[in-house]
């Protein structure tokens, strides 16, 4: 490189776009290790092919929904796979209820929800919709406000993957904290799948 291009301080950033499902976690997971890494970007895409072996925020997920803020006893697999059919609906229209209170776009909705999902005929019939729970709950959210919501909370695990295990400070150097923060880097008008994980030092 000519010599005013050159430069000291170069520094080492992680960049991919719409890491699909699982693959996020694969990436982050090869990342162990390496303390040169200054900087990491990546935008998520279709949650519904994540799987609980590979997921990050596993540890997180049984603090929140066990102890901090859920009651529940267990959360494992079968509680994720619901938690991933349900982000299908984002990228679906909310099916519209007539005072009647029939659905018209329910039938058409679940089977693109299934499209969106590993196994989607293994599940079927297993797990209730997300527009059948949109509705007995009375959600001004809709199931695609609901999908979203979904969506970030798997997002959230993997951030604080990132936060407290893949670029927490070592007490034994001098490496810097990392500033990690799920970020939407356009609207959702252009993309559903508009987040992505940024990790910067400080």
């Amino acid at each position: 490189l000519p010599s005013q291009l050159r430069s000291n301080s170069s520094k080492t950033v992680v960049v991919a776009k719409h890491l699909c499902g699982a693959g996020t976690d694969i990436a982050l997971k090869s990342l162990r290790g390496i303390r040169t890494i200054d900087g990491c970007i990546m935008a998520t895409c279709c949650h519904g092919l994540c799987s609980w072996s590979e997921y990050v925020g596993r540890d997180c997920f049984l603090r929140l929904f066990c102890s901090e803020l859920g009651s529940l006893s267990i959360f494992g697999e079968k509680e994720f796979n619901l938690l991933k059919r349900w982000t299908s609906a984002s990228v679906l229209e909310d099916s519209h209820i007539s005072e009647a209170g029939s659905r018209t776009s329910t039938d058409e909705n679940e089977t693109k929800e299934e499209h969106y999902t590993e196994n989607a005929e293994e599940e079927k019939g297993r797990f209730p919709s997300i527009f059948t729970v949109v509705k007995d709950l009375g959600l001004a959210c809709g199931g695609k406000g609901l999908g979203r919501a979904c969506q970030r909370l798997i997002d959230f695990g993997r951030c604080e993957y990132m936060r407290n295990d893949l670029f927490a400070p070592d007490s034994s150097s001098d490496d810097k904290c990392f500033n990690v923060s799920i970020l939407h880097y356009v609207s959702r008008d252009v993309t559903p799948q508009n987040a992505l994980l940024l990790a910067s030092r400080n």
